[in-house]
């Protein structure tokens, strides 16, 4: 589950489940994504950043919950900044 397509079919799932409102099964997918992306491609790097934010739009839109979201958005915000300037 390292490879870049299969990263890149749990985040892309993640979306779906977000779109159909399955808010718990949304976020599974994102936190497994980012699990790996973390450990493969480093905590700093755009694609784990992009799904990052998507968790934050789960918690954001789906869950109500604003703390945790807001969290999540300053989290990829520090990364874009460490990694892009």
């Amino acid at each position: 589950d390292e490879h870049k397509d299969t990263l890149a079919s749990m985040n892309n799932m993640g979306c779906l489940l977000l779109k159909m409102e399955d808010d718990e099964g949304s976020q599974d997918y994102f936190q497994q994504a980012v699990r790996v992306q973390e450990k493969v491609l480093g905590k700093t790097h755009p694609d784990t950043l992009r799904t990052i934010m998507c968790m934050a739009g789960v918690f954001m839109v789906g869950l109500k919950d604003f703390v945790k979201a807001a969290e999540m958005f300053r989290q990829a915000l520090d990364g874009y900044e460490k990694s892009l300037g």
